[in-house]
């Protein structure tokens, strides 16, 4: 190795002690609260940098693995090294990762403890956010152990509110999808809600009050750029992206009540869905881009209900429960809120099932918001009187709370897989 490449690596390795380890005040303290007991037995070998606590913490959230103590691996041997099968065994996983930084990246190696073989070998290139580089180890570990594609390299936006009034200040965040690495895309003495990613993952849509009434913008979160697209008079509210990125669905209140339209971002052409007396918000397309769910209380109470997307009849969606709204979806699945024993918690169901399976204990959960993949869900709710985003797995085994050092945070929403 000659002595450029030998700095290099030096380099880089002091760069990701620095980044991997350093908090910056903004962003969101980590606190893992449960992990599954009964997953897939997995130990991440230590790698220089701390790129290992990443992945750990990654496959964590998840729900489906259980991770085993790194310091049961202290005797074997680095990346490439020969794997005895005694030692193998005597770690108790059923799988081991290894890995090294070198001055192309990360590289990473998956051995089936059973019989020492590698099952798979990634090189992970350098990133300017070097935290990516283990997200995306992660995702790739993730993906050929459960043949499904991982989530972690993604990113979360969300609302911090610090401050009282008359110097209350609302700022949007955008940080990935562990809470590190945030950059403040809005900063305003107004409130602001609703965030909603565009598809490729460079745009937010949002509802802000800065001009005194509710409007709907458009911002791109790398030049800061920004357009209105909605400052109808009454409510502009809840935007939502379509698959596609060439409209929004939200809700205006033009004519006095709240209904369900579609925006055509190019043009601006506005056209209605809904009419009808009840409250008709929180639009959000299906997975194959063909209908609107939306909340409604045209049945006497908040239900979830669907519309197809270039108009024609509302159907009902949701029986079980007197309350469920807020719908988010990847797929066939829908996260919602759920009333329940008077408390409001977040369930996920298939599209066209009945039943639901009530994934959060908070009283006041609310915001749900699904990970590309579907298997992990991002919600707002209040923890020690303070607002603060908790995030589960699909499955109820994993579940992490993310929280600001001051103020309470809220509206999450999970960005699409970065291209």
């Amino acid at each position: 190795m000659t002595n450029n490449k030998i700095w290099l690596y030096k380099l880089l390795s002091l760069m990701l002690v620095l980044v991997l380890s350093n908090t910056v005040q903004a962003e969101l303290r980590l606190h893992i609260t449960k992990t599954s007991d009964d997953g897939i037995p997995i130990l991440i070998a230590p790698i220089e940098g701390g790129a290992n606590s990443i992945i750990e913490a990654d496959l964590k959230r998840s729900g489906r693995f259980t991770l085993i103590d790194a310091s049961k691996g202290s005797k074997l041997s680095g990346f490439g090294g020969t794997l005895p099968p005694a030692d193998l065994k005597a770690i108790g996983a059923e799988y081991l990762v290894r890995g090294r930084v070198t001055a192309a990246g990360l590289d990473i190696e998956l051995i089936n403890t059973a019989n020492g073989s590698r099952v798979a070998s990634y090189r992970i290139g350098v990133v300017s956010n070097r935290r990516r580089m283990a997200h995306k180890a992660a995702d790739k570990i993730f993906e050929r152990i459960t043949r499904k594609k991982g989530a972690f390299d993604t990113r979360l936006a969300y609302v911090t509110s610090t401050g009282q009034r008359p110097n209350k200040t609302y700022r949007l965040y955008v940080s990935d999808s562990d809470g590190h690495n945030p950059h403040t895309v809005l900063s305003s003495d107004q409130p602001i809600m609703s965030p909603s990613w565009s598809p490729n993952g460079s745009q937010l849509a949002y509802v802000s009050f800065e001009r005194g009434t509710s409007a709907i913008y458009i911002q791109n979160i790398f030049t800061g750029a920004k357009r209105l697209v909605s400052g109808r008079k009454g409510i502009n509210g809840a935007p939502v992206w379509s698959r596609d990125g060439s409209r929004l669905a939200l809700s205006l209140s033009v004519d006095g009540n709240s209904e369900i339209y579609v925006l055509t971002i190019a043009n601006g052409r506005l056209k209605r869905l809904t009419n009808d007396s009840a409250i008709d918000t929180e639009p959000a397309w299906s997975g194959d881009g063909r209908e609107i769910i939306f909340t409604s209380n045209r049945g006497g109470t908040a239900q979830l209900y669907k519309i197809p997307a270039n108009g024609g009849k509302a159907k009902r969606m949701t029986f079980i429960g007197k309350y469920n709204s807020a719908a988010d979806i990847v797929g066939n699945k829908i996260a919602l809120v759920r009333r329940t024993g008077g408390q409001f918690r977040i369930a996920i169901m298939q599209m066209g099932g009945a039943g639901a399976d009530i994934i959060s204990t908070g009283k006041y959960d609310e915001s749900p918001a699904l990970a590309p993949n579907g298997t992990m869900i991002a919600y707002a709710t209040q923890i020690r009187g303070k607002g603060k985003l908790v995030v589960v797995s699909d499955n109820g085994k994993a579940k992490q709370e993310l929280y600001a050092p001051e103020g309470d945070v809220r509206e999450p929403a999970w960005s699409p897989y970065i291209r």
